[in-house]
């Protein structure tokens, strides 16, 4: 009897350490690593913008598409790559506060939130903008946003400095990313066109490179 206790007791205790050891691998059930940050949040954007109707106050504006590229990942869920296929999407809510008329320029300040999306459902379409918000958030960051119109040749150029507020790991294949941390701040650079005929207010497409960091600069 004493011996069975003896050996009961014994494998009592190696299955807890078993426990604890997988415990130990990342902290994650199954013994999982960690996610892996990447702090160069470095994405290519297609989009278009949707302004409020002259006269609503205060004036805003919506900014959302896709993600065509992202650190070399398969971001399509088909063979054409475009939107419909598009398994990463953006969707940025700002509020005009400024504009400045500069001769044929106009000069526009905005402030709001941008978030990316991993959507797996791969349904967005360009006629129904919050098709690009129904997907998971992976990342979300405020902005300040500038935008430079040129009424002569229709055409603008944008840029926001985004600041990280919050981020969340997805798939990524054998392990997982997460884009940046909480405070690190990048740039998002956009080029587009003006549509006379409204909805949508403009096409647009970019890029996003890192910024000085709060995170480590303190600034």
């Amino acid at each position: 009897m004493k011996r069975t206790l003896t050996l009961a007791a014994a494998l009592l205790v190696a299955l807890a350490l078993v426990a604890t050891s997988a415990l130990g691998q990342g902290g994650r059930q199954g013994g999982s690593s960690e996610p892996r940050t990447v702090r160069d949040v470095a994405l290519e954007l297609v989009g278009q913008v949707t302004n409020s109707p002259t006269g609503v106050a205060p004036p805003t504006s919506i900014q959302y598409g896709y993600v065509a590229y992202l650190r070399g990942l398969p971001i399509f869920g088909g063979s054409a790559q475009n939107e419909t296929t598009a398994l990463f999407t953006f969707y940025t809510q700002t509020t005009t506060v400024r504009v400045i008329a500069n001769g044929p320029l106009r000069v526009i300040s905005r402030e709001g939130t941008v978030t990316v999306y991993r959507d797996p459902s791969s349904n967005g379409n360009f006629s129904n903008p919050d098709t690009f918000r129904d997907g998971t958030p992976v990342l979300v960051a405020g902005l300040r946003q500038q935008v430079v119109v040129d009424t002569v040749a229709g055409t603008f150029s944008t840029l926001n400095l985004n600041t990280i507020v919050s981020t969340n790991p997805f798939p990524a294949g054998a392990t997982e990313l997460q884009l940046g941390q909480p405070g690190q701040r990048f740039k998002t650079i956009l080029n587009g066109h003006l549509n006379p005929s409204a909805p949508p207010s403009g096409y647009m497409a970019g890029y996003t490179i890192s910024a000085p960091d709060l995170t480590r600069s303190g600034t």
